[in-house]
């Protein structure tokens, strides 16, 4: 494996890694676990929005709408809990139906109306 393969490869994790070691010693309590818990907690939702877009780019399509379902269902969430007076899991499933919908809707528009996706998606983005 020459160098360019193994930067292109790896060139990433050595990159993470060298910035995890900077801030360690730069900044006083980087390595401490509740810094840990407050990284993985921050990333939690970008890593499960980036599962269902990766789940459309294998299938040789995109979705430009998944920022406006994130929003649209933060705001569920807020309204089912604070004005419904709802529990959490309530809020959840209701969040769960709406993301169902709208990509249900997004769906039989590519699919069955033949819509271009990103045309679709764009769409549903308001």
């Amino acid at each position: 494996m020459n160098m360019r393969s193994f930067a292109i490869r790896y060139g990433f994790l050595l990159l993470l890694l060298g910035l995890v070691l900077f801030f360690s010693i730069v900044a006083e309590g980087f390595a401490g676990p509740r810094s840990a818990v407050f990284i993985f907690q921050s990333v939690s939702i970008t890593g499960i929005l980036a599962l269902g877009v990766t789940a459309t780019l294998v299938v040789d399509g995109f979705d430009l709408s998944i920022g406006s379902v994130a929003t649209t269902a933060l705001m569920l969430s807020a309204y089912v809990m604070v004005v419904l007076e709802m529990s959490a899991f309530t809020a959840i499933i209701a969040c769960l139906i709406m993301g169902a919908f709208v990509g249900l809707i997004n769906g039989l528009l590519i699919v069955k109306a033949r819509v271009p996706d990103l045309l679709a998606t764009l769409g549903m983005m308001f």
